[in-house]
């Protein structure tokens, strides 16, 4: 792996950043390319992205603090701000994204469920590199295995222990999972039949590639409700999984009664 892809003076620059600023950029562009498409003005998007961004960042980092290692942050409290050692939770930073896009639909009267519906698409985009970003710098990696596509890391620097031990690639067992998230709701986005169809199916699918992945994950600070059968991302991943099936079901009934 390749935690670090090269060093401008004392600066590094890490792989895991480079693939999300590039994951970034990508959406970005792609749903500017779109947004007058839908109903969006493209100019105010662009002020919308990087607060996502930020405030994004923020949630993941302190969903991981406070809710998967509150009890190494409690006693290591300076560690909460070194980024750069990695620690982030996904689910944190869709609560920051989804904030962050509430206030901005608040703010300039925009329907938040439509605005929402057409993101997300854009979001599973950004999570394909987000993983080869995890891939780079050798965290959310899995647990050892056999298998012909199983690989070893050596390089020191990288985050994923033991190294030099054959390992499940679950950051690209979960970059191929959204890709084919992406896939699908980048076809369904014409073809939606109510507000929020999209929002709901990605609350569906996600998850369900989300749990079965952290089957094979082998790193442990995720955090557990069970300890040793459901981690704190499972837990997650089931709840919303339930609440999205039960209002698609609920809408797409409705919708072909009427």
């Amino acid at each position: 792996m390749l935690p670090t892809i090269i060093r401008i003076g004392p600066i590094p620059i890490r792989g895991y950043g480079l693939m999300l600023a590039i994951g970034f950029m990508l959406a970005m562009y792609l749903a500017q390319k779109k947004a007058s498409k839908f109903g969006f003005d493209p100019e105010k998007l662009s002020v919308l992205f990087p607060s996502i961004i930020i405030w994004a960042a923020i949630g993941a980092r302190l969903f991981h603090t406070f809710i998967e290692m509150p009890s190494y942050y409690f006693h290591h409290p300076v560690d909460i701000f070194k980024f750069w050692d990695g620690g982030v939770t996904y689910y944190g930073g869709l609560i920051g994204g989804i904030l962050t896009t509430y206030l901005f639909c608040k703010k300039h009267k925009v329907s938040m469920l439509k605005l929402a519906d057409f993101l997300i698409t854009y979001v599973a985009l950004g999570q394909i590199f987000g993983r080869l970003g995890c891939t780079l710098a050798g965290c959310c990696h899995g647990i050892p295995c056999d298998l012909p596509w199983a690989y070893a890391i050596t390089n020191p620097e990288s985050v994923t222990r033991p190294l030099g031990v054959p390992l499940h690639p679950t950051q690209l067992y979960q970059a191929t999972w959204n890709l084919f998230t992406f896939i699908l709701l980048y076809r369904n986005a014409e073809r939606s039949k109510f507000a929020g169809e999209n929002l709901l199916l990605y609350g569906i699918v996600y998850p369900i590639g989300r749990s079965i992945i952290e089957i094979f994950r082998g790193d442990s600070v995720r955090g557990y409700i069970i300890d040793g059968v459901l981690t704190t991302s499972q837990g997650i991943s089931l709840v919303v999984f339930i609440v999205c099936v039960s209002i698609y079901l609920r809408k797409h009934f409705s919708k072909n009664e009427n």
